[in-house]
């Protein structure tokens, strides 16, 4: 989530609530490299989170990754996020000693995808220039787009506090490169 300048038109759906800002919002999947695996926005600030989640269609997305590859795959998300075959998500209600100790493992990996946010804003500051962000402005949409992929190519190089701290190694630069133009192929044959 983005903070922007407040619009001049519009300003309801941009305004979150629980910020008290005016806002876009990104769903980011940080795989266990500390890549960004998937990037769906920008979405208005005042969308709940299984909203973006629907409109980004990823549900359907890993059902179909999974089915094509033949293997399992699943995703821990936000605790918004409805439970899905290919989605978890931390147990509401009352939790078993179990389900605690679970839920407390996993939200540190969740941790990660803000760890991604932050990464972003120090290595392109222009995502978080509030001065800059303004609603209807397809350009700055496309600054956080490229500055995900950017971020990307610099976790391969450089790796990042995830790798550290989850003891995993991002794949070289070349790989990486044979990976997205892999999968941007795949796009164009659909």
């Amino acid at each position: 989530m983005f903070t922007i300048c407040r619009p001049s038109v519009g300003q309801e759906a941009m305004y979150n609530g629980w910020k008290r800002q005016h806002k876009v919002k990104y769903q980011c999947v940080v795989l266990p490299n500390f890549l960004i695996g998937d990037w769906f926005g920008p979405a208005a600030g005042r969308a709940h989170d299984s909203q973006v989640l629907a409109d980004s269609n990823l549900v359907a997305r890993l059902q179909g990754m999974r089915g094509r590859l033949d293997v399992e795959l699943c995703v821990y998300g936000d605790p918004a996020y409805p439970v899905h075959d290919v989605l978890l998500r931390a147990p509401k209600g009352r939790m078993t000693n179990a389900m605690e100790a679970y839920a407390t493992l996993m939200s540190h990996y969740r941790e990660s995808v803000e760890w991604v946010f932050g990464k972003m804003g120090e290595l392109w500051p222009f995502v978080t220039d509030v001065r800059r962000k303004t609603t209807g402005s397809c350009s700055t949409s496309k600054e956080d787009c490229v500055a995900a992929l950017l971020t990307n190519y610099h976790t391969c190089r450089y790796g990042g506090v995830a790798n550290r701290y989850f003891d995993t190694l991002p794949p070289s630069m070349s790989e990486y490169r044979a990976m997205y133009h892999l999968h941007l192929d795949n796009q164009n044959m659909q």
